[in-house]
């Protein structure tokens, strides 16, 4: 059920996330964190509300295998242990088998069917010890979408999930228009009650591991393409407490403009973060990035 993995079919490279060692520190932006707006894709049918300005990725590739619903854009946001993602896909197929295509739908449990201003959705939900997520599926004529809440146990975060959710509109075309790019960042204010520990611990030392919500893909430049480059790109960061990745450093790049594609994809992560003693905590991570040409 957890479509952060993205099909072979519509990914140009994988990524595959691991622990590493310290680098800097880097600021994000403060955001209100009461101001709820609507937000719209330009080429979807639907609106929903977010604390503030998601990232988004859109993909325009011809599929390898047409029969599988392609996936169009990835929306995503975090906000203190709630984090919210969005994904549209073209239709191929029907809603239950686009469900039934996934590894980890076994692992959800399927609450209800619904229907939204006419269109026909089921619910489904998963808690376990690294917190609960809410995935609503809707299917129209020509899209599926999937809007996912997702929250972390270290915090009270159902009524943001639940806003977010039930403020989702699939008619009129109401909302600030996204486009592509990094969105806005949450940082805890000074006096935020889980300050986490300053230091920026390894995967062996913290309780709870960051939970990645939504990783968009990079994909190929067409000068890479022209020229044949494959291989991986190995990009050293840090997986905030605030839910910002930074201290973004390439340990080993590609030419023709992957490293930098790489590099932006990374920045769109969206995550839980790792926990430990009742706080959120930084951690180092290896993101690689494997381009290959299909």
């Amino acid at each position: 059920m957890n479509l952060n993995r993205i099909p072979k079919s519509i990914a140009i490279c994988a990524i595959v996330l691991t622990f590493t060692s310290p680098s800097l520190f880097s600021q994000t932006k403060q955001i209100d964190q009461a101001s709820w707006q609507r937000y719209r894709i330009d080429d979807s049918e639907f609106s929903v509300a977010l604390p503030f300005v998601p990232a988004m990725s859109s993909y325009h590739v011809r599929m390898l295998n047409a029969t599988r619903s392609p996936i169009r854009h990835l929306v995503g946001a975090y906000e203190d242990g709630v984090a919210y993602t969005i994904y549209v896909f073209s239709r191929k197929q029907s809603l239950d088998d686009f469900i039934n295509s996934f590894p980890n739908a076994s692992s959800f449990t399927f609450v209800r069917d619904m229907k939204l201003d006419g269109v026909a959705g089921k619910e489904y939900v998963l808690r376990n010890e690294r917190g609960h997520t809410v995935a609503r599926f809707f299917s129209t004529s020509t899209k599926i979408y999937l809007f996912e809440a997702w929250g972390s146990p270290l915090v009270s975060g159902d009524q943001r999930m639940m806003r977010f959710l039930d403020s989702i509109k699939l008619t009129g075309r109401d909302g600030r228009l996204l486009n592509d790019g990094d969105g806005e960042l949450w940082q805890p204010p000074d006096d935020y009650q889980n300050a986490p520990p300053t230091e920026i611990l390894s995967g062996k030392e913290v309780s709870t591991k960051a939970v990645v919500t939504s990783k968009p893909e990079p994909t190929y430049t067409e000068e890479a393409r022209q020229k044949q480059e494959t291989g991986t790109v190995v990009i050293r960061c840090v997986f905030r407490s605030s839910g910002a990745i930074t201290n973004l450093k390439v340990v080993s790049g590609l030419q023709y403009g992957l490293t930098e594609q790489a590099l932006s994809a990374a920045r769109q992560i969206k995550f839980l973060p790792a926990g430990k003693g009742g706080h959120f905590v930084s951690m180092w991570m290896e993101l690689q990035y494997n381009f290959n040409l299909y």
